[in-house]
């Protein structure tokens, strides 16, 4: 291949929606490999293949960027959520969602962590963040409460220990290399257990 195919290479113009996705994804690689702190914008458009003032025709300052990512990311997050939910008709096919989403978000979620982390950053996902637990508490109080026969505040206590401990287990899960189906069927059959412990019917 010779230098001016590299160079029309190089100049391939990709659509305005296919750029901001292109330095988005970069970003994530970079802010994944050298931490939120270290992140550099002179880093990222020399990764991208771009110029600065590009960048910044696309997002407008550094921060811009990175709220933006934040919202991709937590958008992409709450997507998987959702598809998963429309499958789960039980109870326990409901709380494997959580469960499973628990354990993944160490491997999957980082640079969303990272961003969350930043007051200044979080706040472009405050909104989105406080409809997503006001939701996901009622479908699992209503699912809890509907499955065991037992008072809503009650389901909701069950709820929150299960939550916890769903948690408390994906990261000790993570710390100590259990494998995914067995950390997730650890999860839910101690989760299940406290359940069924407390049913009336």
């Amino acid at each position: 291949m010779n230098s001016a195919t590299n160079i029309l290479q190089k100049r391939t113009r990709l659509s305005p929606e296919a750029r901001r996705k292109q330095i988005l994804d970069v970003a994530k690689k970079v802010i994944a490999s050298d931490g939120l702190q270290k992140f550099s914008l002179k880093k990222l458009v020399a990764m991208a293949g771009i110029s600065e003032p590009l960048l910044f025709h696309y997002f407008s300052s550094g921060e811009d960027l990175l709220r933006q990512l934040l919202i991709r990311e937590y958008d992409s997050y709450l997507d998987a959520i959702k598809n998963s939910l429309a499958k789960a008709i039980t109870l326990e096919e409901v709380c494997r969602v959580f469960v499973a989403r628990n354990y993944d978000h160490h491997d999957e979620d980082i640079v969303m962590d990272m961003l969350l982390a930043e007051p200044h950053i979080a706040t472009a996902v405050e909104a989105r963040q406080q409809e997503h637990h006001k939701q996901r508490r009622k479908l699992l109080v209503n699912a809890v409460a509907d499955d065991l026969g037992i008072k809503r505040k009650k389901a909701a206590m069950l709820v929150r220990m299960a939550s916890a401990s769903s948690i408390a287990a994906a990261q000790f899960a993570h710390d100590n290399n259990l494998g995914r189906e067995e950390a997730i069927a650890t999860a839910m059959k101690f989760i299940q257990q406290g359940f069924q412990s407390h049913s009336a019917k």
